[in-house]
């Protein structure tokens, strides 16, 4: 995941998001927590796109007042496949919100962002392949994408948008 040094920041959101909704693949629509889990990743998605998503409002998916939230289902839940999921999305979701509270130059964000970096992007590729659900090379089509087309040269202030329908992900 060392590619990830030449990515601009909305490209490494477009990279989380990829895996995560690769591994959500396990978490059926039944169980609880889905919902949830699903609006957290549609909301990264519209964001990612240039919709108008609060940083704080990401941030209520990770960790809220009424305890709905990825993290809590991430923490219940009990079988190891089903963790690395709920895991992959809290992950990615939390970095997508340090972004956004980026791009919002917020001087003060929530104590459970303060900790969110690029190594949590590294650590959730690292555990999505550890659970040998995700395969590393499915993302070949799209780092070359995003590195053509999303690198360093861009800051967050000036960067283009990612549409998710425009990411080679087949």
């Amino acid at each position: 995941m060392d590619f990830i040094d030449n990515l601009n920041a909305v490209a490494k959101v477009a990279i989380g998001l990829v895996i995560a909704e690769n591994m959500y693949n396990i978490i059926s629509t039944d169980e609880p927590g889905y919902k949830t889990g699903r609006e957290a990743l549609d909301s990264c998605w519209k964001w990612l796109e240039g919709e108008k998503i609060d940083a704080d409002d990401l941030c209520n998916y990770i960790d809220s007042e009424d305890y709905v939230d990825v993290a809590e289902f991430a923490n219940k839940e009990k079988d190891v496949q089903k963790q690395y999921a709920w895991y992959s999305v809290l992950d990615a979701v939390s970095y997508t919100t340090y972004q956004a509270y980026k791009k919002e130059k917020r001087e003060f964000v929530p104590q459970v962002v303060e900790v969110i970096d690029d190594e949590t992007l590294r650590i959730l590729g690292e555990n999505a392949i550890e659970s040998g659900y995700f395969k590393i090379e499915s993302l070949i089509n799209v780092k070359k994408y995003l590195l053509e087309n999303y690198s360093l040269n861009d800051n967050i202030e000036t960067y283009n948008y990612i549409k998710r329908d425009s990411l080679p992900l087949a």
